[in-house]
C-alpha cells in the first residue's frame, strides 16, 4: 500500500512540474501512472470543455488531459496551457512541438471513444509513432488508439499495458534526443575541438611567446 502511495505522490508531482517539449509523451505516460497508481480525478474530458478549450488555446491542440487538483493541461504546438474548469489560465509556458495537424480532430476521437467505452474520458493525446500520427484516448481503465487521418479505432488496451508502451515511447524519444545533443552542445560546429585550440594551430609554441623574444627586450627598456 505505502508503495501505491509513494507512486501516487511521485505523478502528482509529475503532473505539477513545469512541462518541457516533449511534453505529449510526457504527459501521457504521467496520466497513465497516475491511474494504474489508483488515482482519482474530480474532472473528466467533455465535449463542452473541448469547445471551451479550443477558444482559448492558440495553435493546433496537441493533448489535453485533467489534473489531479482540478485542472486542465493543454499542449499546443507552441504552448503548454493550464487552465481552471471556467477557462481561467493560470499557467502558460513554452513549447517546441513539431507542427502537427490531423484530419481526425481531437472532437471526434472524444466522441467514438466515448460512445464505444461509455467510460469518462481522462486525456486525449496526439501521438507521433514510428508509422504516423495517432490519437491515444485514455480513459479511467484503457486506452484507446485512434488513427489521425480517420476516425477508425485501431486497438484498446488496459492502461496498466499502455503504460509499458508509453515508457517504452518516452524512453526512446529521450535516447533519440541524447543522440542528437552531441552537435548541439559544446563540440559544436562552431566550437568542435575548438579549432584553435587542439594543438591549438595558432599556438604550438606560441609563435609570439615562445622564449617570449619580445620580453628580454622589454627589459632593456627598463635597464633604460
Amino acid at each position: 500500500m505505502k508503495g501505491v502511495i509513494c507512486l501516487v505522490s511521485a505523478i502528482v508531482f509529475m503532473f505539477s512540474a513545469a512541462l518541457s517539449v516533449g511534453t505529449v509523451l510526457e504527459s501521457e505516460q504521467s496520466l497513465l501512472g497516475y491511474l494504474v497508481g489508483g488515482g482519482d480525478f474530480e474532472l473528466s474530458v467533455s465535449i463542452t470543455l473541448i469547445q471551451k478549450v479550443q477558444q482559448i488555446a492558440a495553435g493546433e491542440i496537441l493533448a489535453m488531459f485533467v489534473l489531479p487538483e482540478g485542472l486542465i493541461r493543454v499542449v499546443t504546438d507552441s504552448r503548454v496551457v493550464t487552465l481552471s474548469l471556467d477557462g481561467e489560465i493560470s499557467k502558460i509556458s513554452e513549447a517546441s512541438e513539431a507542427g502537427i495537424s490531423s484530419e481526425v480532430k481531437m472532437i471526434d476521437a472524444f466522441s467514438l471513444v466515448s460512445l464505444q467505452s461509455r467510460e469518462e474520458v481522462h486525456g486525449i493525446f496526439l501521438v507521433q509513432e514510428e508509422n504516423g500520427h495517432f490519437w491515444h484516448v485514455i480513459t479511467e481503465t484503457k486506452s484507446y488508439r485512434l488513427g489521425s487521418s480517420f476516425a477508425s479505432t485501431l486497438n484498446v488496451m488496459a492502461n496498466d499495458k499502455a503504460l509499458e508502451e508509453a515508457s517504452k515511447r518516452l524512453k526512446k524519444a529521450l535516447g533519440e534526443e541524447e543522440d542528437l545533443t552531441p552537435s548541439e552542445k559544446p563540440g559544436r560546429p562552431d566550437d568542435p575541438g575548438k579549432p584553435d585550440d587542439p594543438g591549438r594551430p595558432d599556438d604550438p609554441g606560441k609563435p609570439d611567446d615562445p622564449g617570449k623574444p619580445d620580453t628580454p627586450p622589454g627589459k632593456e627598456n627598463g635597464k633604460n
